[in-house]
């Protein structure tokens, strides 16, 4: 575009030039007298050379907007098929996270069975982590939620810091969507977790420094 310009206005320059020469020509030509005839010689030649700029500039704008147009239709193509991937990548994403959620319900379910109350705690909490519950039903999410405050009754009064505070930085990424139903019970759940493993994190750490 900067080309553009400084093209247009070296034109006009050039074009003024040439009629101020044609004048003191003519003028030097009748000695120092201009004529009808050589001041509509010279008007005329500035008029065409005028008309021919302005038809160029035109031609020129013409192949730059149907570039500018060409350009428009690709970016709109790139964006449409960037916004299919994003949609199958999506779709795909949601899947690989329903059946990482489903195996992990199942581990929590047969370490119930074995009475494994750490895999059974680490199972629920990751597959409520995993799962997109945008789409599901808070029922499960509940469930889920007392079985977990069930088992940590047993496993948070623990000595294990590492084990309460991995616990609990798992626990604090957790988003609940807000339109789930059960919603506030859920909520109350997921506070109570918080609040009963960082109360046993401050214990252990207070514990620790009388030690020492």
């Amino acid at each position: 575009m900067k080309n553009k310009h400084l093209i247009i206005v070296i034109s006009c320059i050039a074009v003024a030039a040439i009629c101020i020469a044609l004048t003191f020509w003519g003028n030097w030509k009748n000695n120092g007298v201009l004529t009808t005839d050589a001041f509509i010689g010279v008007m005329a030649t500035f008029i065409g050379i005028c008309a021919t700029l302005i038809v160029g500039v035109q031609i020129v704008s013409f192949f730059e907007l149907k570039e500018m147009k060409a350009h428009i239709n690709t970016i709109q193509e790139e964006r449409k098929l960037l916004e299919e991937e994003q949609e199958a990548f999506s779709v795909e994403m949601y899947n690989t996270r329903l059946s990482v959620g489903n195996a992990l319900t199942l581990i929590a379910f047969t370490a119930q069975k074995n009475n494994d109350l750490a895999t059974e705690f680490n199972s629920w909490l990751l597959s409520i982590i995993i799962d997109d519950w945008s789409s599901m039903k808070g029922s499960a999410l509940l469930l889920r939620y007392q079985r977990l405050v069930e088992i940590a009754k047993l496993l948070i009064p623990s000595d294990d810091n590492s084990f309460l505070e991995d616990t609990y930085r798992k626990l604090t990424i957790l988003v609940i969507p807000e339109d789930i139903e059960y919603h506030d019970k859920i909520m109350s759940l997921h506070y109570k977790l918080l609040s009963d493993i960082k109360s046993n994190i401050e214990t252990n750490s207070k514990d620790n420094q009388s030690t020492k």
